[in-house]
């Protein structure tokens, strides 16, 4: 039987994370895309804002419609890897750096 996807997050803002978020959005399943925060940001969460908001203006652009990117909802991993508890699905798109991704699952395991 296959498991039903409510609720995903993409874990990586950048071109394959914002892309995967896209489709994941198209499919109509609400998706969270968080990103790192950079250092001296007033807006935390400005990585996976500006990820979708880029994605909106390319041509051609990710999404089915512009309706779906409401579905992605952007944040960073300081202040909302919480939110992640209850999600079905939780990809994982950083740097390909083994310290940065076991880190990462290592946060991940305290959450989920």
């Amino acid at each position: 039987m296959a498991m039903e996807i409510k609720k995903a997050a993409v874990i990586g803002a950048g071109v394959m994370g914002g892309g995967i978020a896209a489709h994941i959005a198209n499919a109509g399943i609400p998706v969270t895309l968080l990103d790192i925060v950079p250092k001296g940001a007033e807006d935390r969460s400005a990585v996976a804002e500006g990820a979708v908001e880029r994605m909106l203006k390319m041509q051609p652009a990710p999404f089915m419609s512009r309706r779906v990117a409401k579905l992605i909802t952007p944040g960073n991993i300081e202040d909302h890897l919480d939110t992640l508890a209850d999600c079905d699905w939780i990809v994982e798109a950083v740097l390909e750096n083994p310290k940065v991704k076991q880190d990462l699952y290592a946060r991940l395991e305290k959450v989920k």
